[in-house]
């Protein structure tokens, strides 16, 4: 027989094996099905002529009413790529209870129209959500909603170029900006923010870090914070030559790739500066903390260690870390001077007081700082 027609008679037997356990009412069998051969159901959707496939896709939409969750997040998976799926039961498992399922068609199913893309919306939890605000595309008539949701969605939307956005879901958007961070900082940074709203939003992450500083420098031999902010956010700005940031290319890359999924750690970091590899713990420092690599060797650059501290105050690093990180810098012989402020801003600073001085200067450079952390 032809490898076409064994493929279509291997797909038509599957097709009555599930027609039978649907008869059968037997829901493990018809799991067990699905899971073992999710794949022709989407190849067999894909060959039917047009005709034959409203009995196809109601096959299917019937079958999914019956079936588990992890055979429907499985199947789910096989229809998210499909340029024109079975409309119901795309449908059907784009507004699954189970955001499992859902997601893979809320991100990325091209077929899903905004009209039910916006029920979704509206009705969906904060998992549904969030899958829903990272499509590709976004039209207005979806963001308002999920806007209106505020929090992460609304920082995930943010973080979305496909997404486009009203007047009223950029109003609610400014709303939000008020009461959270993650949401702050995004949308000043949206090339489509209309430019006049941008300061304010600067004006409200310095307050941010302002407060913070002041809660954790109450003492009355502490710099003045408003100093402190402005001394941060200068170094953070310093040039970098380009000969000695090609230095670092090689770093960077490595860095980025065999830790794609997790930065280095501290130990890992530590461990290198005691080699002496200065542009690995670096390339590090600015994986960690989400940093371009211009800003962080600025900071380990600079003569004031404040900046360099609060890049690891903000991720949790160890003194031992930065007074390596010193050593590296200024040889043994590091100035006294120099160590004392380094260790007060280590002491003092709270990991989120470091995290917003480190946030308004990166702002104010047009990039963000720390961006997995404080999201909410």
């Amino acid at each position: 027989m032809p490898a076409r027609l064994q493929s279509r008679a291997q797909l038509d037997a599957l097709v009555g094996r599930i027609e039978q356990a649907l008869r059968d009412g037997d829901r493990m069998r018809q799991s067990q099905l699905v899971l073992e051969s999710a794949g022709l159901l989407t190849k067999r959707w894909s060959r039917l002529p047009v005709a034959e496939k409203p009995a196809f896709d109601a096959l299917l939409h019937g079958l999914c009413g019956q079936i588990d969750t992890q055979a429907r997040k499985t199947f789910a998976e096989g229809l998210a790529d499909l340029r024109l799926g079975p409309p119901r039961t795309t449908r059907a498992l784009a507004g699954d209870p189970a955001a499992t399922v859902a997601a893979p068609l809320l991100t990325r199913c091209t077929s899903l129209p905004p009209d039910f893309l916006a029920e979704v919306a509206e009705r969906a939890t904060e998992a549904h959500g969030l899958a829903l605000a990272a499509r590709s595309d976004l039209a207005p008539s979806v963001t308002d909603t999920l806007v209106r949701r505020g929090g992460r969605i609304a920082a995930r939307l943010l973080d979305n170029p496909g997404a486009r956005f009203s007047e009223v879901g950029l109003a609610g958007l400014l709303t939000h900006a008020r009461e959270s961070e993650a949401v702050t900082l995004r949308l000043a940074l949206r090339p489509d923010l209309p430019p006049e709203h941008r300061p304010a939003l600067l004006d409200l992450t310095r307050a941010r870090a302002l407060a913070e500083l002041r809660f954790d420098l109450h003492r009355g031999d502490d710099p003045d914070p408003e100093r402190l902010i402005e001394a941060v956010a200068e170094t953070l700005a310093s040039p970098i030559s380009e000969p000695r940031l090609a230095r670092f290319a090689s770093s960077d890359a490595f860095v980025r790739q065999r830790f794609a999924a997790a930065p280095p750690g501290p130990v890992q970091l530590e461990r290198w500066a005691g080699l002496r590899r200065t542009e690995d713990v670096l390339a590090g420092l600015a994986r960690g903390a989400g940093l371009p690599l211009s800003p962080t060797i600025a900071a380990f650059d600079a003569a004031d260690p404040s900046a360099l501290a609060a890049i690891l105050g903000g991720l949790e690093h160890p003194w031992s870390l930065l007074k390596a990180l010193l050593i590296l810098r200024h040889g043994d012989d590091v100035p006294a001077a120099t160590t004392g402020l380094a260790y007060e801003r280590h002491r003092r600073l709270g990991p989120l007081a470091a995290r917003r001085l480190v946030r308004f200067g990166a702002l104010r450079g047009g990039y963000l700082a720390f961006p997995d952390a404080d999201v909410a």
